[in-house]
């Protein structure tokens, strides 16, 4: 259902990288936690005609600018402003990319050419729209398929090349990347952890 497959396999696991080393004042990092929040507190609401002391306990844990108890707080409302159809149609179509994905990264670790999916990069060969949505989101297609490399080319219909990512494995994201070392004063981070270090000391 909708915890173990939508939550847990897959936004939950996309967004851990972001929670886990970006700046606390990044954008994304924010945007995810925002997007917990709202998560949490809808389904605390729903769950609590059911598990009631759970869901009791749960709330007091919650901002307290709420009413004293959830059972005073009613349903989630739906908010219209959130529905986008055609950002619905972007990840469903990037859901099927990724699906295309993991069963090459599975088999890569089945033959225990990698450990785990940080360890691989990713090849995609696409054309014409897809190409264009893939080009779009290049930059957050590693994190969608949790691995540390994707490489974008033209090519026919939808191909997919996993392999053992190159480069140092950064002993912050743990992502591997070919500029792990380059930095004297952080030689173990790759560029974006080294640039997170000095947003959160700046």
């Amino acid at each position: 259902g909708y915890c173990v497959v939508d939550l847990s396999a897959l936004y939950l696991d996309v967004i851990k990288d972001r929670l886990y080393t970006a700046p606390a004042r990044s954008r994304a990092r924010r945007a995810a936690q925002t997007v917990c929040m709202e998560m949490l507190e809808a389904l605390v609401r729903l769950l609590a005609p059911i598990l009631t002391f759970t869901t009791e306990e749960i709330w007091g844990y919650l901002p307290k600018d709420r009413p004293v108890s959830v059972q005073l707080a009613g349903m989630p409302e739906v908010h219209a402003e959130y529905r986008d159809a055609a950002l619905e149609e972007r990840w469903e179509k990037l859901l099927q990319v990724r699906g295309a994905v993991m069963p090459e990264l599975e088999r890569l670790r089945r033959d225990k050419v990698i450990g785990n999916s940080l360890e691989a990069a990713v090849d995609l060969w696409a054309s014409g729209d897809l190409l264009a949505l893939l080009e779009s989101a290049k930059d957050q297609l590693p994190a969608w398929f949790i691995v540390s490399a994707v490489t974008v080319r033209r090519g026919d219909d939808l191909r997919v090349e996993v392999k053992k990512a190159a480069g140092a494995k950064c002993e912050r994201c743990w992502m591997y990347h070919s500029r792990v070392g380059e930095d004297a004063v952080h030689p173990t981070l790759c560029p974006k952890c080294r640039d997170a270090l000095a947003a959160m000391n700046a």
